[in-house]
């Protein structure tokens, strides 16, 4: 369960803490790390599903005319996907141990992909690989440097992720992740998918499934990235997820211009005992805990000049799920920590050495 408690919620509350009782479905803070006194015990593991892409950054003063000529300021080619953003950031910490899995393109074809993870300590051997596919998919950003905004176009012909394909890979990390760790047990305290529809959803319930029969679904805290609105099946996951993490396009897209009045909303939606996040740019991000309709907000953090908001949403994921699944942290102060965090992105170019530019103390 999650700290309730925080000093920079918008309502408070003293010690309550968090989750639900029985089979559970939040974070226990069992994750074989003294959070008080720094002492380290097991490495936290951390599972991650997503698409995978090869990005073409374009940064430019200002977003172009339709139909003109325009000049970049600078280009740069870097892995993408938000999960893949998440778990490079998460892989910086030596607290954890990050687990990626993917749909790829050929072994050949996906070495530029999975270099920057595994060089942060990502296991990728989870990834599934296509061997007719040889080239990545693709997707191509205009980063304009006036707004902050990034306008994305992406392609791909590569086949989603199967329910077979996950749970042979998922059991095999299991097993690896035992064989890895000298403690036995729960091998992934906290697992997170990008919300992209039905097979999402069943491979959610084979999870659980697992989790349940081992006596490990109170350890286990599954969350949830909603990008996009208009995704199918995205009403099964919103009560499947413990913590939802809502983009700021997909409550525009349904019609919201404040976040608070977003998840007071979709919340009549989701499991009655999750808590939900929204990033909402430059104004920071605002939570929300439904069981006891507690809500918290942080500002973004304070950067001399934005240089590159590519990926600023998956490092506030990766933020959160540090900050809460691995340091212990209460929801305020991961709020905090996780704004802090996205915001130092912006001040750099993609996210090497991201988590040595954060205060510990912060």
């Amino acid at each position: 369960m999650f700290k309730l408690h925080s000093k920079a919620s918008s309502a408070t509350s003293s010690t309550t803490s968090f989750g639900s009782t029985g089979q559970g479905n939040g974070y226990t803070n069992n994750n074989g790390y003294n959070n008080g006194n720094g002492q380290s015990g097991s490495k936290v593991g951390i599972f991650l599903v997503g698409a995978t892409y090869l990005d073409t950054i374009m940064h430019v003063n200002t977003f172009p005319t339709e139909d003109t000529k325009h000049r970049a300021d600078r280009v740069e080619k870097r892995r993408g996907g938000n999960a893949a953003n998440a778990a490079e950031v998460l892989g910086q910490d030596s607290r954890t141990k990050v687990w990626y899995m993917s749909s790829l393109p050929s072994p050949a074809a996906s070495k530029i992909l999975l270099r920057a993870l595994e060089e942060n300590n990502v296991k990728t051997e989870a990834c599934v690989f296509h061997s007719s596919q040889h080239a990545p998919p693709q997707a191509y950003i205009i980063a304009a440097g006036n707004t902050g905004t990034r306008t994305i176009i992406s392609h791909s012909t590569l086949p989603d992720l199967t329910l077979d394909e996950f749970v042979k890979k998922f059991d095999a990390s299991c097993m690896r992740f035992s064989s890895d760790i000298v403690q036995m047990g729960c091998p992934f305290r906290w697992i997170h998918f990008e919300g992209r529809g039905a097979d999402v959803s069943r491979m959610i319930e084979y999870v659980e499934s697992v989790y349940i029969r081992q006596g490990w679904r109170h350890k286990l805290t599954i969350s949830i990235e909603f990008e996009k609105g208009d995704r199918p099946g995205i009403q099964r996951l919103l009560q499947q997820a413990d913590v939802c993490f809502f983009s700021k396009l997909y409550a525009e897209t349904l019609g919201f211009d404040r976040p608070e009045d977003f998840l007071s909303s979709v919340g009549d939606f989701c499991k009655p005992t999750a808590t939900l996040f929204c990033c909402w740019g430059a104004q920071g991000a605002v939570g929300l805990h439904l069981e006891s309709r507690t809500r918290f907000s942080s500002n973004a953090g304070i950067i001399p000049m934005v240089v590159d908001t590519v990926g600023a949403g998956d490092t506030f994921i990766a933020g959160m799920i540090l900050a809460l699944g691995v340091r212990g942290y209460d929801i305020g102060r991961s709020l905090r920590f996780a704004c802090e965090l996205a915001s130092l992105k912006c001040a750099q170019y993609g996210f090497k050495g991201l988590l040595q530019s954060i205060s510990r103390g912060t």
